[in-house]
């Protein structure tokens, strides 16, 4: 109904409405038919029902979006993939390999020898990569076996090798005295270059560094787990070490337990370096200090502390059966540090002052005088004297010299003894130790030519100066001839048969 129609109609208009409906064409709602009685009628045509159903038309559009959305998808992956495919074949090719060694050229300064090399879509692999610098180089060579790097999508463009890590599972490191006035790289640095080759981490089971001649290296370290960043949290290089072996000429062995190394441009600073004895699981060697390779008349230092080591840890097996014990550093404002001067054939000084450990007991043997003191007195504990505090000295390497000095080692009421001890490159031994005997010691003995031998008391221990010679394996001093040469004071004259001689004295009983 039209706004226009009025709201109320009369009988007559109804009638009227009615009348001019039905004489509209009938044919426009439906056909007129005859019946068979005469009658007419209107058959009207059954219409099918449409109607606007919105959330069809919707379900319909989504579905429609969706299989666009799919084989657009479908299309893509399919164009990943061939692109991949082919970037893959081309990160495998000659060229691609080519490129890569000029960047690794280009980065480190060194001629580089890349083989076997190959692309997964997620890892980079080498059998081998050897990079050799000029001999301006403290690197001598860099041998990297059964390479493994996790690599960036970028990396396929060509443009740089990004990744998180890569993986080595052996690694040997040639180090050399660099020749002053030689180039140390066969390109100039380039703070571009950084970015040809991007990894966080760089690992290995299996470190190897030799330095000096590869035949016969002046230091060498094996077996060694190492860990290099590129940039720590300050921003330089930092190296990682744990485990492994140290082998210095003329040194004994030493166990690496972990070490801190950052390089600081030409320098190398070892934030800290914890060694121990070769078949010592006790003690330890804190070393701290900063490396010059590149100054040849400056000589590094290295702070040293000792916490129960061994002393035979650094003075070596040959000297150090003298003096079964374990060590601490002496606090001293002289003292505890190691100076290393680089060079051809690098010399090193090595100063100490030390007390005796108080977790082991420190002793002295193998000295002929001590068999003497033993038998004379008829105590064994001067053979093997054990010194449990009131241990202190000096000990200074240079080279393959070594001194102790200022021996200053007490058991009250029975030994005391001080004085110095060397042992040269060759094991020849050299020195003067004075032995305190107690008083009361020297008064119980049963020959009274024995108390002649000592001078007068002082601090409650009568002395006798002993000099030693021979080598470390067969040492010598001359405690016999001082007892041949005593006089007996204070006694009758005996006859010489009367007297046992040293012999006597010192054969085992």
């Amino acid at each position: 109904m039209s706004s226009s129609d009025p709201e109320k109609y009369s009988i007559d208009e109804m009638m009227e409405k009615l009348q001019n409906r039905t004489s509209e064409d009938p044919n426009q709602d439906g056909e007129l038919v005859t019946r068979a009685d005469g009658s007419q009628a209107v058959r009207v045509r059954k219409r099918k029902r449409r109607s606007q159903q919105a959330h069809k038309e919707a379900l319909n559009h989504n579905r429609r979006s969706k299989i666009i959305q799919v084989t657009i998808s479908l299309v893509a992956l399919l164009l990943v993939l061939f692109a991949c495919g082919i970037a893959i074949i081309y990160a495998n090719s000659a060229p691609f390999r080519k490129s890569l060694v000029q960047k690794i050229s280009l980065l480190t300064g060194a001629n580089a020898d890349l083989r076997q090399f190959r692309v997964t879509p997620t890892r980079a692999n080498a059998e081998l990569l050897t990079l050799t610098w000029p001999e301006g180089n403290a690197l001598r060579e860099l041998s990297l076996r059964r390479t493994s790097a996790e690599i960036s999508p970028s990396t396929f463009l060509g443009k740089s090798m990004r990744g998180e890590d890569v993986s080595l599972q052996e690694v040997t490191l040639g180090l050399r005295h660099p020749e002053v006035g030689k180039p140390t790289r066969i390109s100039a640095p380039d703070p571009k270059n950084h970015a040809l080759l991007s990894f966080k981490f760089y690992s290995t089971p299996k470190l190897r560094v030799l330095f000096g001649e590869p035949t016969m290296p002046f230091a060498r370290m094996e077996n060694v787990e190492a860990t290099f960043q590129p940039e720590n949290t300050k921003g330089i290089p930092q190296l990682l070490l744990n485990r492994g072996e140290i082998t210095l000429q003329g040194w004994p062995k030493f166990k690496l337990e972990r070490s801190h190394i950052e390089f600081r441009g030409d320098e190398v600073d070892v934030v800290g370096m914890r060694l121990r004895h070769d078949g010592d699981n006790v003690g330890a060697l804190e070393l701290s200090g900063t490396l010059l390779p590149y100054s040849p008349d400056r000589a590094s230092l290295f702070a040293i502390q000792l916490q129960a080591f061994p002393i035979a840890g650094i003075v070596g097996p040959e000297l150090g059966r003298f003096f079964p014990g374990h060590i601490d550093t002496l606090s001293s404002a002289k003292s505890n540090f190691l100076s290393v001067k680089p060079g051809p054939s690098p010399d090193s000084t090595l100063v100490i002052s030390y007390t005796s450990s108080v977790t082991a007991p420190f002793e002295i043997t193998n000295f002929p005088f001590l068999l003497g003191l033993g038998q004379i007195l008829d105590d064994k504990w001067f053979e093997r004297p054990i010194f449990n505090s009131d241990v202190t000295g000096n000990l200074r390497r240079i080279g393959g010299t070594i001194t102790l000095s200022d021996i200053n080692f007490t058991d009250k009421g029975r030994l005391a003894i001080r004085g110095n001890l060397t042992m040269t490159s060759d094991k020849k031994l050299s020195g003067i130790l004075e032995i305190g005997v107690a008083e009361s010691m020297i008064g119980s003995a049963k020959i009274p030519k024995f108390a002649s031998m000592f001078s007068a008391a002082e601090g409650g221990f009568r002395w006798l100066p002993i000099k030693i010679s021979g080598t470390a394996t067969t040492p010598a001093d001359n405690f016999r001839e001082l007892f041949e040469a005593a006089s007996i004071k204070s006694e009758p004259a005996k006859t010489e048969s009367s007297v046992p001689s040293f012999e006597d004295l010192t054969a085992p009983k």
